[in-house]
């Protein structure tokens, strides 16, 4: 695949999932109603908002700077563990839109796999 190519899918997919997760951080951070909302409908204690939200912002920082790339590492790992956990919930507890997080784990997916190709050819 061109490396332009490459380029542009790894940008896209982790500039969608750093905003997504920036937005996040905020109505978790903020606990916004809906969010609260979400989080009782699947049976999870409001609190879990003030540990998710922080986590969200600081993987989207972490995806988006380029210098550690380890960090980066753990960032997709904390991302995919996030999005497996809510689009099991939310299948789970019968929600129609459960699979709005698995098109986000897809998203997760090809970010990751294009920074990596990015990352070997740099070797």
């Amino acid at each position: 695949m061109n490396k332009t190519v490459i380029k542009v899918l790894y940008w896209g997919t982790t500039g969608l999932i750093a905003v997504g997760n920036l937005f996040g951080a905020y109505a978790y951070t903020s606990q916004s109603p809906q969010v609260l909302e979400g989080l009782a409908h699947l049976g999870y204690p409001g609190y879990l908002a003030l540990i998710l939200g922080p986590a969200k912002g600081l993987s989207a920082l972490a995806l988006l700077y380029p210098k550690f790339p380890r960090l980066k590492e753990w960032a997709y790992a904390g991302v995919t563990f996030n999005v497996l956990g809510a689009g099991l919930s939310h299948l789970l507890a019968k929600d129609p839109n459960f699979a709005t997080p698995f098109i986000f784990l897809v998203l997760v997916a090809v970010s990751y796999t294009t920074w990596r190709k990015l990352e070997a050819d740099k070797a």
